[in-house]
């Protein structure tokens, strides 16, 4: 490991001194999808007890058999007889998985995931080889037939490398990525920025920082391209703009995950831990309406797993446990759907395209 993350610190060293400081968004990119040394190119899983953090389908099946239920309800409301859905960033394939073994009876299903790291494309390969799964990377969805069905994004947009803005004498300014004989450490020059993300910047307080993707916007018309109807389920961690530039939120919300600890240093070990931040749920909708999408909901993760019927779910499997085991499992559900678990931290967002 000590050898990985010191070809990785001389691969960004070299690119500073050949190009001057990077922003803060390329930082990202190297430390984390670096086709050998990025964190998820690793082989050392990154999710789950082994891993360094939690996602919701890693917390209980039931998140999964939830989302099932409602893709089947989305595709008998709008009259599809087959569905396909594409998950984004999937992981271990454990959300689809979980979608998969809920299915049952109801319209055909077939299913896309779209992961870039290669080590997980073989992993998925492998988990899927019976199942009506394709595996491919990002550069073959620009030669997919559209279709229609469900885009997935769950924790994806949190994912993609980052820029980092603060005001500064009533300037916006950038956060890029320096290097000297200290180490790495961040310079802040004049931000160049334009369109929605400008305008978010225009109401940045004095000394506040936040974080936002280019790549939002892009992956939003990516997939417009490819769904012909259909609709769009964000879920991830984030806010809207009112909710990122609130005084608590004064040092943005770049974190920092190793082993399920949390830390904001995005320059220690580069490429040995997760780098994220909360989502601006109104840039993503501006992006997804600038692309076709008519808006349908945002709520709290809570708020749409209760209406896509979790905890009646739960009721049935309970029932069938012994009360020890009901017990915790009650204790598992809870962190999915309590606003002080993952319930209200997480969001659902719905776009509908078609």
């Amino acid at each position: 490991m000590n050898d990985r993350k010191s070809d990785l610190k001389q691969i960004l060293a070299s690119e500073i001194h050949e190009k001057g400081p990077i922003p803060f968004s390329r930082y990202m990119e190297i430390c984390l999808y670096h086709p050998s040394l990025g964190y998820y190119q690793r082989q050392e899983p990154a999710t789950g007890t082994a891993g360094d953090f939690y996602t919701a389908p890693h917390v209980h099946a039931l998140f999964g058999r939830t989302i099932g239920s409602w893709i089947q309800k989305t595709a008998r409301r709008t009259g599809l007889e087959k569905v396909t859905v594409l998950e984004l960033g999937p992981g271990n394939g454990q959300l689809s998985r979980d979608i998969l073994d809920h299915w049952g009876r109801g319209p055909d299903l077939s299913m896309i995931l779209v992961e870039e790291a290669g080590p997980r494309r073989r992993d998925l390969e492998a988990r899927f080889t019976n199942d009506p799964v394709r595996i491919m990377e990002p550069m073959e969805l620009d030669d997919l037939e559209p279709f229609d069905g469900v885009v997935l994004a769950n924790e994806f947009f949190d994912a993609l490398p980052l820029r980092i803005f603060t005001k500064k004498e009533d300037l916006i300014m950038e956060v890029f990525v320096d290097h000297s004989d200290s180490g790495i450490g961040e310079v802040l020059l004049p931000a160049e920025v334009e369109g929605a993300i400008g305008e978010v910047l225009d109401g940045l307080p004095e000394g506040f920082r936040t974080e936002a993707s280019d790549l939002w916007q892009a992956w939003i018309e990516r997939i417009a391209r490819v769904l012909d109807s259909g609709e769009l389920l964000i879920l991830d961690y984030g806010e809207s703009t009112e909710g990122l530039i609130v005084p608590w939120r004064g040092a943005g919300s770049l974190r920092c995950y190793r082993r399920h600890q949390v830390d904001n240093d995005p320059y220690d070990s580069p490429g040995e831990k997760d780098i994220t931040a909360h989502v601006n749920f109104s840039l993503l909708r501006n992006f997804a309406e600038q692309a076709g999408f008519k808006f349908q909901s945002l709520t709290s993760q809570s708020s749409f797993l209760i209406k896509g019927g979790i905890l009646e779910m739960l009721a049935q499997t309970m029932e069938k446990l012994p009360e020890k085991e009901a017990t915790g499992l009650w204790l598992t559900i809870k962190n999915l759907v309590h606003e002080d678990g993952m319930g209200d931290v997480f969001k659902a967002m719905v776009m509908e395209k078609g």
